[in-house]
Parts: C-alpha cells; sequence; structure tokens
C-alpha cells in the first residue's frame, strides 16, 4: 500500500505525516544519554541508557534516514554490554551493532549463545502466554538467520499453523497481536497462514480508527493500528482504511514528538518505534523489524 503514489506534499495528510517525522526524530535525539546509550525517561537528574531503549531508538531513526549522533560512543555503550544468552539482550545487541554498520568484537560468544539457544514452540495450552512464546520464538529465528544457522523451518511452520483458529487468525480469542507474530514466524519460514486468516483480518478493518484487536473489541491504541497494517503487509492485503490509521498514530503522538498507547498517554521509545514502522509500511518505505 503506497500512499505516496498518489500525494504530494501540499496533501493535508502526507504534509502531516512529514512534519510528524521530523518532530519524532528530535525526541528521539533528545533521549540519548551522554553515554551513547538511549533511556526514554531520561532527565536532568535520571539518566538509565539500557539495550531496549537503545534498539529502539536506533531503529526507529534508521527509518527516519539517520544514524544517531556520537556513533563511537553508542557502539561503546553496546559492546560494553556482555553478551548473554538469553534472547531479548541478545537481540537488541546484534542488531543495534548491525544497524550501526559495526563488527561486534565479541562475536564469537554472541553467536555461540545464539546457536545453543532453544527453538521452543509455543504450546496452545490454555492459560499459556501465547504472546511472549511467539515474540521469544520470532527473535530467535531472527537470530539464528542473522548468524546464518540452520533451522528446520517446515517443522516450525506446522507448528505454529496448529495454532491457527478455525475461523482465521491467531490467539484466544483470535487477535491482531498474537497474528502479527504468527504471520512474522510463518514469513521467516517460507509460509504463510491459510485464506481464513486473511479474511479474518480483513473483517478487523473499521472506518473510525482503521483496526480492532479482536471481534468484540472497542478501544483503539497505536499497537492494535500497527500490528493490524503489520498483518495486511505479511498477507498482500491493501488496508481497507489508510487515511483513518495514518490519522489515529499521528494522533498518538505527544506534544514532544514522542508516539504513546493512545492520545494523551506518555510517550516511550518503542511505541515511537512501532508508530514510525506503522507510518513507513503505510507509505511504502522499508519497515525495521521489532
Amino acid at each position: 500500500m503506497n500512499l505516496m503514489a498518489t500525494r504530494s506534499w501540499t496533501d493535508p495528510l502526507a504534509a502531516r505525516v512529514h512534519e510528524s517525522r521530523q518532530r519524532a526524530r528530535h525526541y528521539l535525539l533528545a533521549r540519548q544519554s551522554p553515554s551513547g546509550g538511549f533511556c526514554f525517561y531520561r532527565t536532568e537528574y535520571l539518566d538509565e541508557p539500557n539495550l531496549f531503549d537503545t534498539w529502539h531508538a536506533v531503529a526507529a531513526l534508521k527509518l527516519l534516514g539517520e544514524l544517531p549522533l556520537h556513533r563511537e560512543m553508542l557502539v561503546g555503550f553496546v559492546c560494553a554490554q556482555a553478551p548473554c544468552r538469553q534472547p531479548y539482550a541478545l537481540y537488541y545487541r546484534t542488531f543495534t551493532l548491525d544497524a550501526l554498520g559495526s563488527p561486534d568484537p565479541d562475536q564469537a560468544v554472541s553467536e555461540e549463545n545464539v546457536c545453543a539457544l532453544p527453538l521452543n514452540l509455543p504450546s496452545p495450552a490454555p492459560h499459556s502466554d501465547l504472546t511472549e512464546q511467539l515474540e521469544r520464538l520470532l527473535l530467535t529465528l531472527r537470530l539464528k538467520a542473522h548468524f546464518g544457522l540452520v533451522f528446520v523451518a517446515e517443522d516450525i511452520a506446522r507448528s505454529i499453523r496448529r495454532l491457527e483458529q478455525p475461523q482465521g487468525g491467531f490467539g484466544v480469542p483470535p487477535n491482531l497481536q498474537d497474528t502479527h507474530l504468527a504471520l512474522a514466524i510463518l514469513e521467516l519460514c517460507g509460509q504463510t497462514a491459510s485464506q481464513f486468516t486473511a479474511a479474518f483480518v480483513a473483517g478487523l478493518a473499521q472506518p473510525s480508527y482503521a483496526f480492532r484487536l479482536t471481534e468484540d473489541s472497542l478501544s483503539p491504541n497505536l499497537e492494535t493500528v500497527c500490528d493490524g497494517i503489520a498483518c495486511c503487509g505479511h498477507l498482500d492485503l491493501s488496508v481497507a482504511y489508510p487515511d483513518a490509521a495514518a490519522g489515529f498514530i499521528l494522533g498518538c503522538q505527544a506534544g514532544n514528538g514522542g508516539f504513546a498507547r493512545a492520545p494523551d498517554a506518555l510517550p516511550d521509545i518503542r511505541l515511537s518505534h512501532v508508530a514510525l514502522e506503522g507510518l513507513a509500511t503505510l507509505f511504502d518505505s522499508p519497515p525495521i523489524p521489532q
């Protein structure tokens, strides 16, 4: 879906998006610590840079076509965090350095740790945290693919497709968040979901704010709208209400340029990355995976 193909910068929505991206840039750059890392809640008196915020800031800025300031200090901050054995910190370290075009001085250790990560397939058991399981698996697969490590894509895809609901979608109840994660895993494995899931995603489109989380949801939020946009991308569907999607995302931008989960809520760096990725996908720019 490419809005830019039919719009000029004199168009009110396109002009709003352009101005929004500039404000987001200023917000992100202001979150950088003197140490080089990033912290969403940093103030004059409190500054705790971390890999989580640093990864999302670097990825978000790359979507805006630039890299953070003080690159050497930033690389030094990331490399000062010892490679650990859990997927989230490994993911943030590996892909931050990759986005910065910097080699990892501990690459052998990082690769060894990634190789040791288990591919835990999500459980359909009641009361299991399917979202967390899908996210952990997705990050692990991306890490293994990055290091050229082999995994049996057919077995993983088969396990994921078993989680697809009879009427389409993933999760209990089926929802856009779990569906987005499942579709991203299937795409890594060279497969996609059934036509029922495409119909499920299309059925959650609505004109006021673009997407509902589930068939019974009423309250919109930034993540739901951006998950819906991402699902359409994975399924090669057009976003039914692109203006409503862009309008809702822009409405979540706070006065300081950061994006929040909903209008008038607290912005942070991760949500700003989510928002900029949603806008990039709507306007046909390549997104940076989260």
